[in-house]
């Protein structure tokens, strides 16, 4: 069966999120990937682990690019055509749809992706897309639960927008960009768990889940988060360069680190950088002691505009002490709209001896 999966325009890391986690995927239009699964629970199940989808929509195989042939396949009153690549659905084609229909009501998209989720559930809707090109039809199957992500992300009951807390949109991603196909009985660290948004995405997908931080009030944050969301966790007050005091085989890291203070002045990037790049030397070295062989490590860098260009403090990862890993993915960039610092985001393995 083949299907087309949009992703969400705001996520940077959805390219290599998908192809990542999709076998076979290829992008069709912007934002619009096509693959194929045995079943639309597969395709569903796959869909729902990833950070970046927002909607699944699947091939209605014989169904024809003609009114009678697409009204037979609307049960709702609601429904609404899309024409992939953003040309304009014809008004007389919706017209001759209707009137196959005794009652119904066309929701007409604002944008070539179609409705949004919440328009979609709230008014239960049936979507098609039409891929003029190849005669093909799609139809939703499948959104986003857009209220558990609200709630992961606006309503927890400690937000701290200061701290640079990761969407959970994008600390889904980032998890999802580890070459793990099963979560079940691995273990995933943040040995900067903040709030614990990292790990909050790694338990609802499978993993167990250890955090540590050095603030004794960003641990009490992440276990009241944890709490509410209803999280298993284990969550300790620990230094990051000593994790391999307390955390020990770990299958992988997932980690936004402590990124300096905010709104920093071009001309202190050469005074901060350093600190921090030091403070992540010392961890990913620590680390190496608590990754299993062939172990992975998912880890955001800031990246700081200097007086003349761009800071980046990934380079690291290129220091002789860390020979102990294989750069697996680099120079993926986040940075969210109004953020003067944006994050570079690596994977690293641990080599196998």
């Amino acid at each position: 069966m083949r299907f087309i999966l949009f992703v969400g325009f705001g996520n940077s890391l959805a390219e290599s999120e998908v192809k990542n986690r999709i076998s076979g995927a290829e992008l069709v239009f912007p934002l619009v990937y096509r693959f194929e699964k045995d079943s639309v629970d597969e395709a569903k199940k796959l869909v729902s682990q990833l950070g970046s989808s927002l909607k699944l929509a699947k091939e209605l195989v014989g169904v024809k690019v003609e009114p009678s042939s697409i009204a037979s396949n609307i049960t709702h009153k609601n429904f609404s055509i899309t024409l992939l690549g953003g040309q304009p659905t014809k008004d007389q084609f919706l017209i001759q749809v209707k009137e196959k229909l005794e009652r119904s009501r066309f929701i007409e998209a604002k944008d070539p992706f179609g409705l949004s989720p919440i328009i979609i559930t709230k008014h239960k809707v049936d979507e098609f897309f039409i891929d003029t090109e190849k005669e093909i039809i799609y139809q939703t199957v499948w959104v986003h639960n857009f209220e558990n992500w609200i709630k992961k992300d606006r309503r927890m009951p400690k937000i701290n927008p200061k701290a640079g807390m990761l969407p959970p949109k994008i600390a889904r991603s980032m998890i999802n960009l580890l070459p793990i196909d099963d979560p079940e009985g691995k273990t995933l660290v943040d040995p900067f768990c903040g709030s614990g948004r990292i790990l909050v995405e790694a338990a609802e997908m499978g993993y167990k889940v250890i955090g540590t931080d050095i603030s004794n009030d960003q641990i009490a944050d992440t276990k009241e988060n944890l709490n509410f969301l209803g999280v298993d966790g284990q969550v300790l007050l620990h230094d990051a360069t000593h994790l391999s005091e307390v955390v020990s085989q770990a299958d992988a890291i997932v980690t936004e680190p402590f990124l300096g203070k905010p709104n920093l002045r071009p001309d202190q990037v050469r005074f901060v950088a350093p600190g921090l790049e030091k403070l992540y030397l010392g961890s990913l070295k620590d680390w190496q002691k608590v990754l299993k062989p062939g172990g992975y490590v998912v880890m955001v860098f800031p990246i700081f505009k200097g007086p003349k260009n761009e800071y980046r403090t990934s380079r690291v990862i290129d220091d002789k002490h860390l020979l102990g890993y294989n750069q697996l993915t680099r120079g993926l960039v986040y940075s969210r709209p109004d953020a003067d610092t944006k994050r570079e985001i690596v994977v690293l393995q641990k080599t196998i001896k």
